[in-house]
């Protein structure tokens, strides 16, 4: 049974804020974190373009997905008949070289192949 000091005690805790009394509330503080991380720019010059095929060598690949062969016959067809001092170098007709480059490893040995052949353009198909 609760005696009267007993209230006047716990009503006196109440009022000045004894242990029974809630913490304040305080404001919440965020950091706002991304995960994106930082992403440096470089800035390059784009490569030189050329102004005319005539007498240029180009380099035609394939990376040996259906009929992409086909088109660049054709084109090969197309620039010898607009372009005759154009020497067009068909590199698919080496069979090692008619991949998709799937590794890093095959990626550069493919791109030494066709720097092997000093072209002034490249025109690949990939004919999917």
């Amino acid at each position: 049974m609760f005696k009267l000091s007993h209230l006047v005690a716990l009503g006196a805790a109440l009022l000045l804020g004894a242990p029974f009394a809630q913490a304040a509330e305080k404001p919440q503080e965020w950091e706002l974190v991304t995960p994106n991380g930082v992403i440096k720019q470089a800035q390059i010059d784009p490569a030189p373009r050329i102004t005319t095929l005539e007498g240029k060598t180009i380099a035609l690949r394939w990376n040996g997905k259906n009929n992409g062969d086909v088109l660049l016959d054709r084109v090969a067809e197309l620039m010898a008949k607009k372009y005759p001092n154009t020497k067009v170098v068909k590199t698919y007709k080496d069979p090692s070289l008619n991949t998709i480059s799937g590794t890093p490893a095959n990626s550069e040995r493919i791109a030494k192949a066709m720097a092997s052949v000093k072209p002034d353009l490249v025109i690949a198909s990939t004919a999917d």
